[in-house]
């Protein structure tokens, strides 16, 4: 089971895809939200998390800072940054940051945003293949 996280300071935002991705069926996931950097990093402090949709705008602590934090206490979460601007500094940012999955804009459709989600999944399931092959190898 994958742990989901959804992080947006909007939360109209933040509770639908909440309730659109519990209703999501043959994806194995555990979905959780926050509305604020801060509390995201409260819950990554408590549990892992295999993977993020933030927004990359919010106050305080913006979704570049908050992919940092996280980052650093679970290197092998996965990105999806959510936002309603095209500014390509945002993802150029995200991409050098790593962990990096997707830029998905909030006027595009859910399934969009699934797609990412799914994509997220196979590259957690690949690295965790790979590592378990590295593993056997310097045995």
């Amino acid at each position: 089971m994958y742990r989901l996280l959804i992080v947006d300071d909007e939360p109209i935002i933040t509770n639908g895809l909440y309730q659109y991705f519990h209703e999501q069926t043959g994806l194995d996931l555990e979905v959780y939200r926050a509305y604020s950097g801060k509390e995201a990093l409260e819950l990554v402090n408590r549990q892992r998390v295999d993977i993020v949709i933030t927004d990359i705008c919010m106050p305080v602590m913006d979704g570049i800072q908050l992919q940092g934090e996280i980052y650093s206490r679970w290197p092998q979460c996965r990105f999806i940054y959510l936002t309603s601007h095209g500014n390509i500094e945002y993802a150029q940012q995200a991409i050098r940051n790593g962990a990096f999955v997707d830029f998905v804009l909030k006027n595009e459709e859910n399934e969009v945003l699934l797609e990412a989600v799914r994509k997220a999944i196979e590259d957690l399931e690949y690295t965790e293949i790979k590592n378990e092959k590295w593993a056997e190898i310097q045995q």
